[in-house]
């Protein structure tokens, strides 16, 4: 799996920091999801190795602009490319009337099917290899987040099993991995089971959307990957006039230790952070309280799983 940051900025955009928007490609498809569409990610994108025509399916937190203006574009300028591979789209209630206004009003006809599907609580869809479940979270709109969880996977192949049985290296050895069981030319069955370890289970990510509760993830616990906000330090939230509901670094890497959380990307930075010096206090706030491998993410940084 590979996940590629195309925007991380809080409310609006910086010199160095696109507002919201996050690729994940799941391992071995050709096929890639977007979690958020702040204005300006096709541009993003154009300056990644992803394509639209891949594409598959879009995740909208909430409708705030900072996470929703950059939509409207990405789906004209995909049309515009004749890209026919049919798109799903997630979010929050409203966004199917947001979306067809926007087309109606623009005269925006899209040559290739586009399904809205409305998110109305705790939901699972289920997509073969992998599934997303949705969280609702606490922000000041219906907002929520969502977990990618990977399906089983088979367990590591034994080459000296595989040896002992007498199977020469090549092809056999893949067949046996995807789950084929093989017959010898001596009549001998081999079976998957024969040289492969125990099933391994799939690899959790959770996608967290705008919340000042980061707790509301709590029953996924140690979940390989976590990407949340950290808008504010503790500090700055304390000194806000107006209190907005986002999670800061203090609350995040409390929660992160407390779930068990094996690897944890803030994001979502305010503009006041843009700047080296200030951004390494959200990072030495996160890591008073999470003892796992922390990082601030930053524009086309990439993380492998």
């Amino acid at each position: 799996m590979q996940l590629i940051f195309l925007g991380t900025s809080a409310g609006v955009p910086t010199r160095r920091r696109n507002v919201s928007a996050l690729a994940l490609r799941p391992h071995e498809l050709g096929e890639w999801l977007l979690f958020d569409c702040g204005e300006a990610t096709q541009h993003q994108i154009m300056k990644s190795p992803l394509s639209l025509f891949r594409l598959k399916r879009i995740f909208l937190t909430h409708l705030h602009g900072d996470h929703l203006y950059g939509l409207f574009g990405l789906l004209a300028s995909r049309g515009m490319l004749q890209a026919q591979m049919p798109l799903e789209l997630y979010g929050p209630p409203g966004i199917r009337l947001l979306l067809l206004t926007v087309m109606e009003a623009s005269q925006l006809h899209l040559p290739y099917p586009l399904e809205i599907i409305e998110v109305r609580g705790e939901e699972r869809f289920d997509f073969g290899t992998y599934r997303i479940e949705t969280v609702p979270l606490s922000h000041s709109v219906p907002c929520y987040g969502y977990v990618y969880v990977e399906a089983p996977r088979p367990g590591r192949f034994d080459p000296e099993a595989a040896r002992r049985l007498g199977l020469p290296e090549g092809p056999l050895y893949g067949r046996l991995q995807r789950g084929e069981s093989l017959t010898l030319p001596d009549g001998r069955l081999v079976t998957p089971e024969d040289v492969l370890g125990p099933p391994r289970p799939g690899l959790r990510v959770v996608v967290g959307g705008d919340n000042d509760r980061p707790e509301l993830f709590r029953s996924y616990g140690a979940v390989d990957l976590m990407i949340h906000e950290a808008t504010y330090t503790q500090k700055d939230f304390d000194r806000l006039p107006r209190k907005f509901r986002h999670t800061t670094a203090r609350q995040l890497g409390i929660t992160a230790q407390q779930m068990g959380v094996k690897r944890l990307i803030a994001t979502h930075i305010s503009p006041r952070y843009d700047h080296p010096e200030r951004e390494a206090e959200l990072l030495e706030e996160i890591r008073l309280h999470y003892r796992g491998e922390a990082h601030i993410a930053y524009d086309f940084m990439e993380v492998g799983l």
